[in-house]
């Protein structure tokens, strides 16, 4: 997985990226052992206001089935890493479950309907 890492006003810090690559390899391993997807790319913001403590973290995952996107916002940049992620795992087992729900769909009646009458094709004589 490709991952991009973006400070924004601030100084690029080696021990807030170790952390936040640490957690985005926990995210590829969980997709990993979902459905055996690879993440295409991940790329973090991590935005730092210098006039007061109010940090904000965004996530964008791609992956060749669905694009992601999370963000948090907080006073301690770890704990906003780590949320972010979080809440990324959350869309991920939500995204999981839609998928799911759309394999395993049953085929009712109305749906039956439907594929018939527009499998077949209707002429009509003038």
């Amino acid at each position: 997985m490709k991952t991009k890492i973006t400070f924004h006003n601030m100084p690029h810090s080696v021990p807030m990226e170790a952390h936040a690559l640490q957690k985005l390899e926990k995210i590829s391993e969980f997709l990993k052992n979902i459905q055996d997807i690879e993440p295409l790319y991940a790329e973090l913001w991590l935005k730092a206001n210098k006039q007061h403590p109010h940090h904000a973290s965004e996530l964008h995952i791609k992956t060749p089935f669905f694009d992601l996107h999370t963000h948090d916002e907080g006073a301690d940049m770890y704990i906003v890493i780590d949320s972010t992620i979080d809440k990324m795992v959350k869309l991920i087992k939500k995204e999981k479950e839609r998928f799911r729900d759309k394999v395993r769909k049953p085929l009712t009646a109305k749906k039956e309907f439907l594929e018939e009458s527009y499998s077949k094709k209707t002429t009509k004589k003038i």
